[in-house]
């Protein structure tokens, strides 16, 4: 049975694939695309870091991988194994401040933007390490890290308005 919950995340996944595809090219800045696929999965990992596995990671980033042209796999596998990790991490580490998931977005995306750009460098992209590094992880890591904070105080906003909510009706009884 699928909660509501379940069913905003496959909503929000189809919604960073739509966008990668529909809109990411269009608002480009320079050589810096954003990646909606991976930070969607970064913020999924952050914000319920027990609630999802491997699976949805590994969808958006072999959808990634065959809609950007890119080698299949690389994204799939990148994005898998540091959404993976960084929720395993967040859940450890057990501190609900503003900083520590914020922090936590900002290595999964760097971790992934260096990963993917690694895997692009050995698959045919013809930059040398300090060209790919400057020209394609850094901008595109910041891209990724604006859209992701906001996205995080949006739905961290949204989820405790919610959660308050919920919490008020449950004390009423």
């Amino acid at each position: 049975m699928m909660g509501p919950d379940r069913i905003a995340v496959l909503v929000g996944a189809a919604l960073a694939v739509l966008l990668q595809i529909a809109l990411a090219p269009y608002i480009a800045i320079g050589p810096a695309m954003p990646n909606f696929v991976v930070v969607f999965a970064i913020l999924v990992a952050v914000s319920r870091p027990h609630a999802y596995g491997a699976v949805l990671p590994f969808v958006l980033g072999l959808l990634f991988d065959l809609f950007s042209g890119g080698p299949v796999g690389a994204m799939a596998f990148v994005l898998t194994a540091f959404s993976f990790l960084i929720a395993r991490l967040y859940s450890s580490l057990e501190n609900d401040t503003l900083f520590m998931p914020l922090a936590m977005m900002a290595l999964g995306l760097l971790l992934v933007e260096l990963s993917y750009g690694l895997f692009l460098m050995m698959f045919g992209y013809s930059a040398g390490l300090f060209e790919a590094l400057a020209y394609r992880v850094a901008p595109c890591f910041a891209y990724d890290l604006v859209i992701a904070v906001i996205l995080y105080l949006f739905t961290s906003r949204f989820l405790r308005q919610s959660g308050t909510a919920h919490h008020n009706i449950t004390q009423l009884r």
